[in-house]
Order: structure tokens, then C-alpha cells, then sequence
């Protein structure tokens, strides 16, 4: 989680020295996100295998997780974490069949999982259907300080091309999590693509 590079640097050395003493299931799960570490640090680095490096950690995290999912099967953050690789291999239709067929009716109210599925829907273009999940998560979380769901709205009208309200709702999510990554990645894309349609305006009116 460090956004320090010299930090992840020191700890992914400390890790491949220390990681012959771990076996079985953990030792599979820290690959996992050691490969992921390895990735990003070469990509700070400006590294030629960055792109080799993101392949070889996706392949990984499928083999891996997979294991681990179908034996643990109430281990809902490394579920979530699998159908994101599945997402980023595959695309939202493999994934979200996958959503379905391995987590209980309970799970898929966990909010992580909730909120990814609405934004993997509104991907499909299943615009209402995204909505209605968004209101659920909205629903459950029952607090308007916490910023998940405005990111979650925000993403998907911003899929949906409703830059206005999807502008609406990235502002009041950084705005209650400036730290947000997601979230103030999401508000920049969409101050961006509000910045070209304006362009676009103003260029019609000429």
C-alpha cells in the first residue's frame, strides 16, 4: 500500500529472503502479492518489463487464488481480489458469472464485492441494473460521511456518459476521502472528459 518506492523496494528484498520459511496456502497468497509488489516497483522504476512483469502477476494471482478460494470458501477479501484479476483478464462477463456461482447470498452484499459488481455491470451497459445495486450498497452502508458509494455512482454514470452527475458524485467522494486513490483517479477522468466536451462546445460555437 506504500506509495513509497524505496520503501517497497526494502520490503520486497526483506520478503524473497524471507519467504522459504512459509508453505502451503500463505506461502501461495504472499506470491501473490509479491509478484504484484515486484510489479509496481518496476513500474516506478520506468522498467522495460512492466508490462511482462503486470502478465506474469495476473497469471499468477488466477492460479493461485483460485486454489484458495474454492478451499476457503467463507474467505471473502481474497474472493473479492480473485474476481478483480478475473476482471482484469477477462473482462465484467466472466467475472460477474464468476461472483455468482462462488459467493453466498450474504457475500454479495459485501460492499467491495456489491459496488464492483454495479460498476462491472454498468460496463455491460446493464445501466438499471447497475443503478439498483448502487442503491443497495447505499442502502446498507446507511452512512453519508462514507465515500464508497458516491465512487461507486460516480463510476457508473460516468460509464453511462452523464458527466454531470457522475461529477457530482466523484467531488463529495474525494471530498470525504481525499486519500482515495480510486476515487481521485475516477474525479480526474471525469474533470478531463468534462474538459474536452467543453472544448468540443466551444469549438462548435465558432
Amino acid at each position: 500500500l506504500t506509495l513509497d518506492l524505496e520503501e517497497r523496494l526494502k520490503l520486497y528484498k526483506e520478503i524473497q529472503q524471507k519467504k522459504r520459511g512459509l508453505t502451503g496456502d500463505e506461502r501461495l497468497i504472499l506470491e501473490v502479492y509479491a509478484s504484484f509488489v515486484k510489479y509496481t516497483n518496476l513500474r516506478d522504476q520506468g522498467n522495460s518489463e512492466t508490462k511482462s512483469a503486470l502478465q506474469e502477476a495476473l497469471q499468477l494471482a488466477e492460479k493461485n487464488l483460485k486454489k484458495v478460494v474454492h478451499k476457503y470458501p467463507e474467505e471473502i477479501y481474497l474472493k473479492a481480489e480473485y474476481i478483480e484479476m478475473l476482471h482484469t483478464l477477462y473482462g465484467p462477463k466472466p467475472a460477474l458469472d464468476s461472483l455468482s456461482a462462488l459467493t453466498t447470498v450474504s457475500q454479495k452484499d459485501n460492499p467491495f464485492l456489491l459496488g464492483f459488481a454495479a460498476s462491472m455491470h454498468a460496463e455491460l451497459e446493464a445501466y438499471d441494473i447497475a443503478i439498483g445495486k448502487a442503491n443497495r450498497l447505499k442502502r446498507i452502508i446507511n452512512d453519508s460521511t462514507q465515500p464508497k458509494s458516491y465512487a461507486v455512482f460516480a463510476d457508473i454514470y460516468y460509464q453511462k456518459g452523464n458527466l454531470e452527475i457522475a461529477k457530482i458524485n466523484a467531488d463529495k467522494a474525494t471530498l470525504l476521502d481525499p486519500r482515495n486513490l480510486d476515487a481521485s483517479r475516477l474525479k480526474n477522468k471525469i474533470d478531463q472528459a468534462i474538459e474536452e466536451q467543453n472544448k468540443l462546445t466551444l469549438s462548435d460555437i465558432k
